[in-house]
């Protein structure tokens, strides 16, 4: 059944807005350079996560080669797989807004970077997938953006508007591109950045506020 035929649905990011994922990331990323021989940068990786991982790991370490850059990519991946992404946990309040939502009909996406296999396993790992109608995974080498992600499935489904949670510019942009309200959410990893872009954006401080601001996510269908 798609959002349409019932009422506009909920988007959500996946990584610092549904799940803590930086633990994880963090310790893959580090295991990755230390695999490479690369001494590990000096970084606040938690400011940097958010976009694919090539870009992720461009704007934090911008002299390192491309080669290299490749190098860490594959690693972390394989480190990530089997390790890393079992680093994450919920959200408090994560679980019981979704199944809020869930319960009252609304159609709920899950719109990531990440792509699309672990952010099946960690949804799964976490036991958040069955709230999920779609999850919606990034293209690994960066060549669809999130918005373009977030459009096409749009399309796919039928649907326009909604609500549209996340914690980076990128989700701020794919709310746009389907005229979806937007909340920021201010516990993530990218809201200094959106904040800097655009300070007047509408925000919620823990996930459960989004019932009370959105409150026709929960009426009776």
């Amino acid at each position: 059944m798609t959002a349409s035929a019932s009422r506009p649905p909920a988007l959500f990011d996946l990584d610092g807005t549904l799940v803590d994922s930086a633990p994880g990331i963090i310790r893959s990323l580090s295991a990755a350079f230390a695999a490479c021989g690369i001494r590990p940068p000096v970084a606040d990786w938690r400011g940097f996560i958010g976009p694919p991982l090539p870009q992720m790991i461009d704007a934090a370490v911008p002299n390192l080669r491309p080669r290299e850059r490749d190098a860490v990519v594959r690693e972390y991946r394989e480190h990530y797989a089997t390790i890393g992404l079992f680093d994450t946990a919920v959200f408090p309040g994560t679980a019981e807004l979704l199944s809020a939502i869930a319960r009252h009909g609304t159609s709920i996406y899950v719109v990531t970077n990440k792509p699309q296999k672990p952010a099946e396993m960690i949804l799964s790992h976490l036991r958040l997938d069955s709230y999920a109608h779609r999850i919606i995974g990034g293209d690994p080498a960066g060549r669809l953006s999130k918005p373009e992600q977030t459009l096409r499935l749009a399309r796919e489904d039928n649907f326009e508007g909604g609500t549209f949670v996340g914690d980076g510019l990128d989700d701020l942009l794919s709310a746009e591109r389907i005229d979806a309200n937007f909340f920021l959410a201010e516990w993530g990893y990218g809201t200094r950045v959106v904040r800097a872009t655009r300070p007047d954006v509408a925000s919620l401080a823990r996930p459960t506020d989004l019932l009370t601001a959105c409150p026709g996510l929960c009426a009776p269908a």
